[in-house]
């Protein structure tokens, strides 16, 4: 009976001690728990950082620019911070809390999709993944005094060049410069109906790349709601400016609530920058003389056919056709003028009606304004490359079509290469066209023509970042007649919209060019 009294009392001993390891491991695991998910989730900021800071620079070709922090990339390796701290991704890291206690390895697979998402082609990106590992060791504090006394926190992620679908039917793409779209006057207007979801992207930082002045943009009939012909009252359409103004300069997105202004946003990348330019044609351009009623030509007094090639410039005057192909114009001027019967007459068709389809074009025209020929290959930003600019005079009067391929996507029939419906093109390293007399000059005074197809008038996105003054600006001047209208893309370094002017586009919901942009995939 004395043993048992001894032991009386042990038992509750036993379990008080059970309960305060117990509790004493369910407070560790709370407080350390909480710890390592607070570790977790800095480790991930730093990985997504570090992966997309990699790829910007691959990107933008600057991981290759003579400077400390640059790294070498190519598909199957890698490297770790350690062995390079100074790189665009490891001090990324870094200022995300991840340095050189920790471990960072930045890889670069390979791979034609990443999670299902399609990758820009590597022979445009030779390298268009960069995948980034962080991990780190965290001490435990109470739980170390049950179990381990570090536990390993790790992160992945995925950042890649992706190929998308651009459909913006606007696009000004000079990055920096002040009123990269200026709406100069009383009542000039761009008036869009249909087309996608994003009407219009200026792609300038400038905190002024919008300036509407008194003009006015019209997005209430924009967007997939309206079939293109104006007709919606529900419609509305974004307008996404990279710099600002930061609060809407009073563009009308309509009433249904369906459009927005979007500053600050994300550039979208010139759609057509992958687009071989045309070669130059192995034979010299012409023109001839036609009876009213052959080849389309409805005019009593007859018209100048054209039929496609090389010219030095390509100035055309009075009733016209054109012979589907590509118009290779060398070093002169693109100059449409005065017409016969012009003003507000409806537009009329330059295109040649039952003539044989180009292998490249159909039944459409490329006009392609190059340099001289004999110009030495493009160096660098300051070699000159005095290709001539494109006009449209007064009182002019006609339709003209640019190439009319097509392919399907996704069930819709789009536009389709070699030339994707480009039907104006200025070459991409030409000299700056800018200034009322030196730029490109869309429907000065009044006039009555329709443009179907793109017009491409830009610099490349390096010429312009290095070289800010060498751009092309293009403006619509002018009052035209009701039946002016444009279809097809804009893309081009500065727009302006000035005096009278209406820039009207009815267009397609879909799109149909593939843009380039950095996205975290992982």
């Amino acid at each position: 009976m004395g043993c048992r009294r001894d032991e009386e009392g042990q038992s509750i001993v036993i379990v008080v001690l059970a309960m305060g390891i117990f509790l004493l491991g369910a407070v560790g695991l709370g407080f350390d728990g909480s710890h390592l998910y607070s570790e977790r989730q800095r480790a991930q900021l730093a990985a997504d950082a570090a992966a997309q800071a990699a790829m910007l620079s691959i990107f933008n070709g600057t991981n290759a620019s003579g400077k400390p922090s640059d790294f070498t990339a190519s598909v199957g390796t890698s490297f770790t911070c350690s062995s390079n701290p100074t790189s665009t991704p490891c001090k990324y890291a870094s200022n995300n809390g991840f340095g050189s206690s920790d471990t960072v390895t930045v890889s670069f697979p390979s791979g034609a999709t990443v999670s299902g998402v399609a990758l820009s082609p590597t022979s445009v990106d030779p390298v268009n993944v960069v995948h980034v590992e962080v991990s780190r060791d965290v001490p435990t504090t109470l739980m170390r005094m049950l179990g381990p006394t570090a536990t390993t926190v790790k992160a992945v992620a995925t950042a890649a060049i992706v190929s998308v679908i651009s459909p913006t039917p606007i696009i000004v793409t000079h990055p920096s410069m002040d009123q990269a779209l200026y709406l100069n006057g009383n009542t000039d207007t761009i008036k869009i109906c249909g087309g996608p979801s994003r009407s219009i992207q200026v792609n300038s930082t400038s905190s002024t790349a919008l300036r509407m002045g008194q003009g006015h943009i019209d997005l209430s009939q924009a967007g997939t709601a309206d079939p293109g012909d104006c007709s919606s009252t529900s419609a509305g359409a974004d307008i996404g400016i990279t710099g600002g103004p930061s609060t809407d300069p009073g563009v009308d997105l309509g009433t249904a609530g369906t459009g927005h202004y979007v500053p600050g946003d994300s550039p979208i990348l010139d759609p057509l920058a992958n687009v071989a330019a045309p070669p130059r044609p192995p034979n010299a351009g012409s023109t001839a003389s036609i009876a009213n009623g052959t080849h389309g030509c409805a005019y009593a007094g007859g018209c100048t056919e054209y039929s496609p090639g090389y010219f030095p410039s390509l100035t055309v005057a009075d009733h016209f056709i054109f012979k589907p192909g590509v118009y290779f114009v060398e070093g002169g001027d693109v100059k449409f003028k005065l017409i016969s019967g012009g003003g507000a007459s409806p537009a009329y068709s330059g295109m040649c009606s039952g003539c044989t389809a180009d292998p490249d074009t159909g039944n459409g025209i490329l006009i392609y304004a190059t340099v001289p020929n004999g110009t030495p290959a493009y160096t660098g930003v300051a070699s000159s490359r005095p290709a001539g600019r494109i006009l449209i005079e007064n009182g002019v009067n006609f339709t003209i079509q640019g190439p009319d391929k097509t392919t399907t996507i996704n069930g819709n029939i789009v536009p389709a290469g070699p030339y994707y419906n480009i039907l104006l093109w200025e070459d991409r390293t030409s000299n700056a066209h800018t200034g009322s007399s030196n730029n490109h000059s869309l429907g000065q005074g009044s006039g009555c023509f329709s443009l179907v197809g793109a017009i491409y008038i830009t610099n490349t996105l390096g010429i312009m970042t290095l070289d800010p003054s060498r751009y092309q600006e293009v403006q619509y001047n002018g009052t035209p007649c009701s039946t002016t209208v444009q279809q097809g893309y804009i893309i081009v370094s500065n727009l302006q919209i000035i005096g009278t002017t209406t820039l009207k586009m009815k267009l397609t919901p879909y799109g149909y060019l593939n843009v380039r942009k950095v996205a975290l995939v992982e």
